[in-house]
């Protein structure tokens, strides 16, 4: 609790006593995007947008490095409010953070080619768009009354978006939730079944983990790598909508998809909010922990793999917290060093509270409580709802040791505890170690 002396009090009521009330608030304001794309080849984007009449507003021009070259005709409105401009998507350059082309269609973020206006973030965005020459556009974006919907303030981190020719397939994700899987027909050998079959068993996974899926709607694009096997690349975008990026190889197997990482990894971080200073430690801990678990409750990941892996990768991380601190940590230690938090977290919860909570526990509440991959949270408020779920103060106690200092950590010790060997030939479990229960409980879920 921050302590204040009674001056200071007084000082911060004065101020209060003797000012004007306060002015009404102003409503909210809001703006409309009409996007055309035509143009099969080039896969143009006409855009005009206007703001309400309520006031004059400027529009910042779309395009960093690798998108000037694909504005064209930017044009502010005499009313002071609007702007029309064409948008070439396929003059963009290639990168995940810009543009993918792939055959007939263009990816893209919102962020890199809707002109934003410079009006506060609470201000409603809502989009209409049209395709013609066959052409078709799909976002992550909510729909209602036939717009589609967002605010000013997820424009920065806006979701993909898919232009020009596509398949697309609604998958069930649990109870009302649905995963809109877009393809690029006739490139991977899988067919269509086994993808979408091991999309929905991941989502049913996950699902377990969280309680439920963590988006009502979310846009996954899987995109075919040429020449490659296996799961390549993937990342969550969810400024406005839940959307991700899932790049697989032509040459993947069945078996390589339920061996692969990184679709579980990425649905983890749908079920949480990008969570605001210095943190990716956590938001990288949450899906490097949370993700060999849920496969291995799945029947994908053979246990003692899983310990294996745990006990032999997570010495990577282990500066992070005594030498650096979880705010200052490099790359490097982002993701192992935020496991070893969780998987701390994950234990001293069971142990305090005598197993009737975990570290799911916590993660269920954030995103019950709106934390998911759509908005932004403070780091405080993420633990703090952590904390209320499990009555263990676990979050803000590691938190003080090992966020903004480092502290002392027996990693071996912990491993001696739980339990976990590591061989020559894995690993090697002694169910007589004092956690060994608690290690149990991690892998065999609720």
């Amino acid at each position: 609790m921050r302590s204040f002396s009674l001056s200071a009090l007084a000082a911060l009521a004065l101020p209060a006593l003797f000012s004007a009330a306060p002015a009404a608030a102003q409503p909210a304001r809001s703006c409309h995007y009409d996007i055309r794309l035509h143009d099969p080849a080039a896969l143009i984007l006409d855009v005009t947008a206007r703001c309400d009449d309520t006031g004059p507003v400027a529009f910042d021009r779309p395009g960093e490095a690798g998108m000037a070259a694909a504005l064209e005709r930017f044009e502010p409105g005499a009313d002071g409010r609007s702007v029309q401009y064409r948008f070439r998507l396929g003059d963009l350059a290639a990168s995940p953070e810009v543009a993918q082309r792939i055959g007939p269609a263009v990816i893209s973020p919102l962020s890199v080619w809707l002109s934003p206006p410079d009006l506060p973030g609470s201000t409603a965005v809502t989009l209409s768009v049209t395709a013609g020459d066959g052409l078709d556009i799909a976002t992550g974006l909510p729909q209602r009354d036939g717009l589609l919907r967002m605010t000013a303030a997820d424009l920065p981190y806006g979701g993909f978006a898919v232009f020009g020719r596509f398949t697309r397939r609604l998958l069930p994700a649990g109870g009302d939730a649905k995963i809109e899987l877009v393809g690029f027909p006739g490139r991977l050998q899988l067919d269509d079944a086994t993808i979408d079959t091991w999309v929905t068993d991941s989502a049913k996974a996950v699902s377990q983990y969280y309680g439920h899926f963590p988006l009502r709607h979310t846009l996954i694009l899987a995109t075919p790598v040429r020449g490659r096997a296996g799961i390549q690349f993937g990342q969550v975008r969810g400024g406005g909508g839940g959307t991700m990026l899932l790049q697989i190889g032509e040459q993947a197997t069945r078996a390589q998809l339920y061996d692969g990482w990184i679709l579980v990894h990425e649905m983890i971080h749908l079920g949480a909010p990008f969570v605001t200073g210095r943190s990716f430690w956590l938001m990288e801990g949450m899906a490097t922990y949370g993700e060999p678990v849920i496969r291995a409750r799945a029947g994908w990941y053979p246990v003692p793999q899983m310990w294996h892996e745990f006990a032999s990768q997570m010495p990577r991380g282990v500066d992070a917290l005594t030498i650096q601190s979880l705010d200052a940590v490099t790359r490097r230690g982002i993701y192992w060093g935020g496991a070893i938090f969780m998987l701390l977290a994950d234990i001293d919860i069971r142990e305090r509270s005598h197993s009737r909570a975990s570290l799911e526990t916590c993660f269920r509440a954030v995103l019950n409580d709106g934390g998911n991959t759509t908005v932004r949270w403070p780091r405080a408020e993420f633990l703090r709802v952590c904390d209320a779920a499990t009555g263990t103060g676990t979050m803000a106690r590691l938190a003080a040791r090992y966020v903004t200092q480092a502290a002392p950590l027996d990693l071996n010790a912990l491993w001696r505890d739980l339990g976990v060997k590591l061989t020559a030939d894995g690993v090697q479990f002694d169910d007589a170690a004092p956690k060994a229960a608690l290690r149990r409980a991690i892998t065999a879920g609720s």
